[in-house]
């Protein structure tokens, strides 16, 4: 799983550099950011190559440095912690700065395909550790919604009567395999935690049309999602875990 989720690159959602739209002074830069309201930075560009920018707010341009860059082979996971206190990074490829990412572009497609393995590891190892603890005489303390109580019954009645079901962990929610994993002690997660994974799963496995980020904030939440997950997939098998995420316990063994 670690090969495959690093497998997806900054160079898969980056705008590459003929397609940027850039100036060859600040005169032209400024022109450019009052007429494109929906930029934040005009790159410039010298002799083919784009050697520095200009940022909406600021009156002087600045060179391009290596602070200022990212590897079009960084795995996108990498770069949603850069993200987090910043809006836009050139990618370096090839000895030159080959393209621009802006936190917006975390919203390409492709950047869900690694969150939905991770999560989708995160809910298999869940559920095998708490399979056998979640009978009928304990899911009314797991699901005290009683319509959601009723359905679930419904549906392992309609599933045993036509030879097709397996148990009853299958049929809950994500967000349901989260509350009970925390029930049993398996794991301990803040509530805080379960509705950071829980609206990740819902954005990366719904609608085409959700978006993934809306705002820095969300992509500060995409960072969290993902040292929860790395921390529970990937732990050491150490008997004594270091570097806990905050507020979490590793899973019992």
């Amino acid at each position: 799983m670690q090969r495959l989720i690093t497998s997806f690159v900054v160079s898969d959602i980056m705008i590459s550099k003929d397609q940027i739209i850039s100036a060859e002074n600040e005169d032209k830069a400024l022109q450019l950011l009052s007429q494109n309201p929906q930029y934040d930075v005009i790159p410039l560009h010298s002799k083919g190559h784009l050697v520095g920018f200009l940022e909406r707010g600021n009156v002087k341009p600045k060179k391009i440095q290596i602070k200022d860059t990212v590897s079009a082979g960084t795995p996108i996971l990498k770069i949603v912690v850069s993200f987090c206190d910043r809006q836009h990074l050139f990618v370096l490829g090839q000895c030159e700065i080959i393209g621009l990412i802006h936190f917006s572009d975390l919203n390409d497609p492709v950047v869900k395909l690694p969150y939905f393995l991770l999560l989708e590891g995160l809910e298999r190892k869940i559920t095998d550790s708490i399979r056998q603890s979640v009978n009928e005489h304990a899911l009314p303390q797991i699901i005290t919604n009683p319509k959601r109580l009723r359905d679930i019954k419904e549906k392992m009645s309609e599933l045993q009567n036509k030879k097709a079901d397996r148990d009853l962990v299958t049929l809950l929610y994500f967000r349901e395999i989260l509350e009970s994993a925390r029930y049993f002690d398996k794991l301990q997660l803040e509530t805080s935690q379960i509705e950071d994974l829980s609206c990740i799963r819902n954005r990366v496995a719904h609608a085409a049309a959700d978006e993934l980020i809306e705002s820095q904030q969300d992509v500060r939440r995409l960072s969290r999602v993902h040292r929860i997950c790395m921390d529970l997939l990937f732990e050491s098998r150490s008997s004594q875990p270091t570097n806990p995420v905050d507020g979490l316990k590793r899973t019992r063994r």
